[in-house]
């Protein structure tokens, strides 16, 4: 009789530990979806910053140094860490093989900087002068996209403002709610 009382027992813990380790699976799940939609809109925010400050390179390069386009993007790569400066590494290596404005606008759109549509769109309207034109027009065109992006960034900051906090607690609540429901 013993015996198979410390079986039951043996079986019962063993159930609610099994119970226990998926509840908080499951918990961790929810979180880290929540967590992860509140970080698209950090990341947002943060690459469009980078990219102005990596625009704003390349329009004093061309200005003042007249280097090719493809060696100004690789060296806006060295100085702009992550996928940001990705981007303008790959541009510059197929650069060498392809027209600039070409290879631009086929970088921004396989980028993956979590940008919008209206983001890229912008970005890529740069690729129609960039290296077909003259310094000037250049210039121009990238001062348009820059005012184009400061609308953009503060945008992008409201909505990391008003959204990374709700998601991540939203992700918390409802992992708790499905763990309560499931208990």
């Amino acid at each position: 009789m013993k015996k198979m009382n410390i079986y039951k027992t043996r079986e019962r813990i063993n159930m609610l530990l099994l119970k226990f380790i998926l509840l908080i699976g499951v918990f961790g799940t929810i979180s880290m979806i929540g967590i992860n939609i509140s970080k698209k809109y950090v990341e947002r925010a943060n690459n469009l910053k980078q990219i102005k400050k990596a625009l704003n390179i390349f329009e004093t390069k061309i200005t003042y140094t007249y280097e090719p386009i493809p060696d100004v993007f690789l060296e806006i790569s060295k100085k702009i860490k992550g996928n940001v400066g990705k981007l303008f590494f790959d541009a510059s290596q197929q650069m060498q093989l392809d027209f600039a404005g070409e290879v631009w606008e086929n970088c921004i759109s396989n980028s993956n900087l979590g940008l919008l549509d209206d983001d890229k769109e912008a970005l890529k309207s740069l690729g129609k002068l960039l290296g077909s034109t003259d310094i000037e027009g250049q210039i121009s065109q990238i001062r348009l996209v820059n005012t184009f992006l400061d609308s953009q960034i503060e945008d992008a900051t409201e909505l990391r403002n008003k959204n990374e906090k709700m998601y991540k607690k939203l992700g918390i609540i409802v992992g708790l709610a499905v763990v309560i429901v499931l208990v």
